[in-house]
């Protein structure tokens, strides 16, 4: 019995000494102490002596022993069980979802507006949208915020609109970083209140009080710097960003532009002191407008005369000028649809039986006035100089088309 009560003994200090040694017990094996075993029959119950050291003079315990063999046994099972180590914490993974889309599509304004429909539906919301092209737009960029497990359904509607171009999503695992921000919380509010107590306690010199509470006022700072970033990193992480750029199929679509307003004109001639000609004549010619409604190149050609008695013969007469006109502010500046009225002044070439110098002096109003027409009447003064000096008036009429 005394033999069996002496191996229990070694046992269960064998397998303390080695389950406090750990993973260290191996490579010190050499220098373990040599455990020995004393029985003392006067010890109520059984109990051995056991030393341990590498001497004789090593310290001593005293470990009960039982002469019942089957706790002696449960106790050997016990002592051989693997020591079980403290679990290590498993952080959660959290990841930050960002991605961009391209994508060409027949009409960017409609696919934009389905894409607010189908983000809203999903859980998320359009953070910014911008369309250039207005009616005739041809290229939307907006950024959408929805779960990250939607990002997917979304690029999918995406490629259901059109052809996409190139994609890019990307997942960043920040969960290190919320994890050290939680330690760094954690501790800051420690000491933050260690700092707290010693400032209640009391006992502090002036100067002591104001150097806590300095360190108080950073710690506070400081704390609330993290759980700013805390909270702008957490709110990424619950909802992805994907930028999504639309453009047209066919490009960009310019809205037309006027480049000139060509048209007939009707016109009168009447000179002032006409002598032995003919003091009216009628014709018409060609106008044209260029880059500005009231920048114009006009062309006249009034009706010759025939020999009666006295009378000689007259050519065609022949005017050719080029002016401008300005509108009132006071009027309408121009813009009003029906009677505009404007002042101008013209110069250019005059045949009157001679070759001379045009001068006008012009007034008129826009009887009516749209981007693709316009309907105007005027007066001239009218000055010829060259072999002879003349002065008449000419009164006419157009009708110009957008071109």
């Amino acid at each position: 019995m005394n033999q069996l009560l002496f191996c229990l003994a070694t046992a269960v200090t064998v397998s303390i000494a080695t389950g406090c040694g750990g993973g260290a017990a191996a490579h010190k094996e050499a220098r373990m102490p040599v455990a020995t075993s004393t029985a003392l029959p006067g010890v109520a119950g059984g109990e051995a002596i056991v030393t341990t050291g590498l001497d004789e003079s090593g310290p001593t315990r005293t470990v009960p022993t039982s002469t019942d063999a089957a706790p002696a046994e449960a106790q050997m099972a016990q002592a051989q069980a693997p020591s079980q180590q403290a679990a290590t914490p498993v952080i959660p993974e959290r990841q930050v979802v960002e991605g961009a889309v391209d994508l060409v599509a027949e009409d960017p304004e409609k696919t934009a507006r389905g894409l607010h429909e189908e983000v809203e539906g999903l859980g998320g919301r359009v953070v910014t949208e911008q369309v250039d092209g207005a009616s005739t737009s041809w290229r939307a960029t907006i950024r959408v915020r929805l779960p990250p497990a939607k990002v997917d359904a979304v690029v999918a509607w995406l490629d259901d609109q059109g052809d996409i171009s190139s994609k890019r999503i990307q997942a960043t695992d920040v969960s290190r970083t919320l994890f050290d921000q939680e330690i760094a919380l954690g501790n800051l509010t420690v000491t933050l209140e260690r700092l707290r107590k010693l400032l209640d306690a009391g006992g502090l010199s002036m100067q002591d009080i104001l150097n806590v509470e300095k360190e108080m006022t950073r710690l506070r700072g400081e704390i609330e710097r993290i759980k700013g970033d805390k909270r702008f990193l957490e709110d990424r992480v619950a909802l992805a960003t994907l930028d999504i750029t639309v453009s047209r199929r066919e490009g960009a679509l310019m809205s037309p532009r006027t480049k000139v307003y060509p048209g007939p004109r009707l016109a009168a001639l009447t000179l002032f002191d006409a002598g032995d000609r003919k003091r009216t004549r009628l014709g018409g010619g060609f106008v044209m407008h260029i880059l500005e409604p009231r920048y114009s190149l006009e062309i006249d050609v009034f009706d010759d005369v025939a020999a009666d008695g006295d009378e000689p013969a007259e050519k065609n007469a022949v005017l050719a000028t080029w002016g401008m006109g300005m509108y009132s502010d006071f009027l309408g500046r121009g813009h009003r649809r029906f009677l505009n009225p404007y002042l101008g002044f013209r110069i250019g070439y005059g045949y009157l039986g001679y070759h001379a110098f045009a001068v006008q002096g012009q007034a008129g109003i826009e009887l009516f006035k749209h981007k693709y027409m316009m309907v105007d009447v005027d007066v001239r003064a009218t000055g010829l100089f060259g072999e002879e000096v003349d002065a008449g008036l000419v009164t006419g009429g157009s009708i110009v088309f957008a071109f």
